[in-house]
């Protein structure tokens, strides 16, 4: 089987699509399969380049639903081959929350839509048209699943959950003081005016593998973050033994309901009482969920489609 992955990220970014695709596709071809993995900086170029990679390929997984997704599916439709989305994120989200600086969450969003401006009114079309024709959504969490099946009236039948990658347990070292760590871009959604507040230590522009010992070392891992769907910050360092505190707007609490503590991001008292609390917390044994199960659950979905 020949698979293209596209994707609209670089190696540089932390946890994202480009790590993501890198290791699938190293799973799929350990499986015997032809793997092509395609970046694009912008939608622009996806829709000029993507053509003759469509043509070549039998299945096609685009990571994201709009920079490759609008572009991977359109050539689709047009060649008649069949498209999933990998949905991580949300875009729309994502983008109105940074450009306006509103403390918005996730469901806030979707239950009554902000007046978006005239960029974001054409990102919004087709997005939504990229999602209704995709023949496969695979998301990462039941949470933001059943969220957009609801506002973008989806059927079962082409949406599903593939859970990120889950590392197994970590030798961490316990930390002599109380240093909490969040590590991220500094955008809006991330609600960083508030980490300041707190005195919560943190890390952006670093490298993953600098990222991931400072995990090691550090009192606990944080996301204040007005949304983070399934942070893969919080799980790696539930991986090395530490507790969190995070935005109870996520799917994460699926999987680990009782490893750490979750707040209202907006809330600054409930924040520090979760602080002062999280001594208490006895971290959950992790189930790890390795490339190659994740590479299975996607042919198992090629197979259905």
């Amino acid at each position: 089987m020949r698979i293209l992955i596209t994707t609209g990220l670089s190696k540089s970014d932390i946890g994202g699509p480009f790590q993501y695709a890198h290791n699938l596709a190293q799973e799929f071809e350990k499986a015997g399969h032809e793997v092509r993995v395609v970046k694009y900086g912008s939608i622009e170029r996806s829709i000029l380049g993507i053509w003759p990679h469509i043509i070549w390929a039998d299945k096609i997984l685009a990571l994201d639903t709009f920079s490759v997704g609008f572009a991977s599916t359109l050539a689709a439709k047009i060649i008649r081959k069949k498209v999933t989305i990998r949905v991580g994120g949300d875009f729309m989200w994502s983008a109105y929350v940074n450009r306006t600086g509103r403390p918005l969450t996730l469901p806030e969003f979707y239950k009554e839509l902000p007046e978006l401006n005239t960029k974001e009114k054409i990102i919004f079309r087709l997005n939504r048209w990229a999602i209704q024709n995709a023949h496969f959504l695979a998301f990462n969490t039941e949470w933001q699943k059943e969220i957009w099946r609801d506002f973008y009236k989806l059927s079962e039948s082409k949406i599903g959950v593939v859970r990120n990658f889950i590392p197994g347990s970590q030798v961490g070292t316990m930390s002599s003081g109380q240093n909490f760590l969040w590590a991220g871009r500094l955008i809006p959604e991330k609600n960083t005016e508030m980490l300041k507040r707190l005195g919560i230590e943190i890390v952006t522009g670093e490298l993953h593998e600098k990222v991931l010992e400072r995990i090691k070392n550090c009192y606990a891992v944080v996301s204040l973050a007005f949304t983070d769907i399934c942070p893969n910050f919080i799980i790696e360092g539930i991986s090395s033994g530490k507790p969190f505190i995070m935005t109870k707007y996520t799917g994460l609490n699926e999987l680990f309901p009782k490893s750490g503590i979750f707040v209202e991001p907006r809330n600054e008292e409930e924040i520090r009482e979760a602080m002062r609390n999280l001594n208490k917390i006895q971290i959950e044994e992790i189930k790890s969920h390795s490339w190659g199960e994740m590479a299975e659950e996607y042919l198992n979905i090629w197979n259905k489609i």
